[in-house]
């Protein structure tokens, strides 16, 4: 599923055809649904789908965020406003967190470079004072 979502926002950024990232979510758990074989309602795709606004921080984070402290932290997501104020609100962390920049605001995708010129210019620094961590492993 999270492979397939990716995929999609990278063809979606290639094409220039922006749809936002719960419809990608959408999008990609039902193409991982049919291709698994198994099928799903659209109210239990809405409720599988939906756990994205639910997804866990790992024990020790917010430990780790709070020891950061008082480096200035911002999230930086292909997830859509309101997929990210839901995260931040559940995990407890928007208070930790300078800024939350969605690529939505520009309707592309990372690993577009305007993304990362979007929180270059949000947080007033340069590529060289930003280091980006992502949960991706590419």
């Amino acid at each position: 599923w999270r492979q397939r979502q990716l995929e999609y926002t990278w063809l979606r950024a290639l094409m220039g055809r922006y749809e936002d990232f719960w419809s990608v979510t959408q999008a990609s758990l039902d193409f991982t649904l049919k291709t698994l074989g198994l099928k799903a309602t659209p109210p239990l795709l809405i409720r599988i789908a939906a756990a994205y606004d639910a997804l866990a921080l790992y024990p020790e984070a917010p430990a780790a965020l709070q020891g950061l402290v008082p480096t200035r932290l911002a999230i930086f997501s292909n997830g859509s406003p309101a997929m990210l104020t839901n995260l931040t609100r559940q995990a407890g962390i928007g208070g930790l967190l300078e800024t939350v920049i969605s690529v939505d605001e520009i309707r592309t995708y990372k690993p577009d470079p305007r993304g990362y010129r979007l929180v270059e210019d949000r947080l007033g620094l340069t590529k060289d004072e930003i280091l980006f961590v992502s949960s991706n492993p590419c």
